[in-house]
């Protein structure tokens, strides 16, 4: 009897049903598009330079003494361009070196500066400076008279030194020698300042040819050189280069503009063609009827008659060296000199000319 129950409790279980465990389902997936964000008109997208000003603004700081250089575009193109080296320092101090390259002409300025946001404000006694604005850390570029930054292919960038660059001071001079006992002074014809020249010896010969010259005996002479002021003597006046003596010249008397005699002129064109100033071609006319100079690479000299505006310039004598970026310049020089027939000044400018037209004109030298 029990093993008839078991048997039938077997059958019964087999003949049940199980019914499978349905899966549950995943929940729907709802997809959100994001909005496109509105693009703003001249707006950069995808730059490397962007992305860097993004991650920065603001964040640019003068944390450390820094120099910024470079050659930067003179406005509307009209000269070979401007030379900068800016020293910037964390007290609020700035201190420049500015190069004229096609008028050789340095300028060495000195003020504050304040930064106002990614902006740098300078400001100098007596002198202009432009604001300039950073465009990444390295690098800060000109403002221009609107406060934008320029925008051009030309260079308007200066970028950031390494290292702490000291500041170059040399720079060309012109202006009046002097010896009395020891001691040597120099008068600067741009700004009438007076220094002492220091014991040097770039300067030793320079005294020597001077103390050698009995007809000196004293005077104050014209002098061409390239020197320097010391960062810690600052009236001192150190020579890094002699150029020449000029007897018998003067400083450019701005009142008297029309004298041809006791100026040292400097070649501005010549048969119509811009002359580099790097070249500083000079001349002076002595008074004796005697002309003498610098071409470009060779020292010359000459003699002239004159009579009111009529010319005429004898053989120029004249050392003979060669140099490669002077041939050109010196060699038509050298021949406009010797065939001009007629000689003014007008609106301080010296002109030569032959058959009624100007073949060169000439600036007053001012360093």
């Amino acid at each position: 009897m029990k093993r008839s129950l078991i048997l039938l409790a077997v059958m019964l279980a087999g003949c049940a049903t199980v019914e499978p465990v349905k899966k549950a389902e995943p929940a729907p997936v709802t997809v959100v598009e994001e909005p496109t964000p509105e693009l703003v008109p001249n707006e950069v997208t995808n730059s490397a330079s962007t992305e860097a000003i993004a991650m920065d603004f603001g964040l640019y700081v003068i944390d450390r003494d820094s120099t910024f250089s470079g050659t930067i575009t003179c406005a509307k193109r009209k000269c070979s361009g401007i030379q900068y080296q800016l020293n910037i320092f964390t007290d609020g101090r700035f201190e420049a070196r500015r190069e004229h390259l096609d008028k050789n002409k340095v300028e060495l300025i000195q003020g504050t500066w304040q930064q106002d946001d990614r902006t740098l404000h300078f400001t100098a006694k007596g002198i202009s400076i432009p604001s300039f604005v950073f465009v990444n850390s390295q690098q800060i570029t000109l403002l221009e008279h609107a406060g934008k930054p320029m925008v051009s292919t030309e260079n308007f960038t200066l970028v950031q030194e390494r290292e702490f660059v000291r500041l170059d001071t040399r720079m060309p001079l012109l202006g009046l020698y002097q010896v009395k006992g020891t001691e040597a002074s120099f008068m600067d014809c741009q700004t009438g300042e007076s220094l002492q020249v220091a014991m040097t010896q770039h300067h030793l010969p320079m005294m020597r040819n001077y103390q050698s010259d009995k007809n000196l005996n004293g005077k104050a002479i014209l002098t061409s050189m390239v020197a320097r002021r010391s960062p810690d003597q600052g009236d001192a006046l150190f020579v890094d280069k002699f150029d020449r003596f000029w007897p018998g010249a003067n400083c450019p008397d701005k009142l008297s503009p029309g004298k041809i005699h006791g100026v040292v002129w400097r070649l501005h064109t010549v048969s119509q063609i811009g002359v580099p100033a790097k070249l500083n071609i000079r001349m002076m006319f002595e008074e004796s009827n005697r002309l003498f100079g610098f071409s470009g690479c060779n020292n010359f000299n000459a003699g002239y008659q004159q009579k009111d505006n009529q010319l005429k310039v004898l053989p120029v004598i004249s050392t003979r060296k060669s140099c490669a970026d002077a041939n050109f310049y010196e060699q038509q020089f050298t021949k406009q000199l010797q065939v001009a027939d007629r000689i003014e000044v007008n609106h301080a400018k010296l002109q030569l000319f032959k058959d009624n037209k100007v073949i060169m004109e000439f600036l007053p030298a001012v360093n």
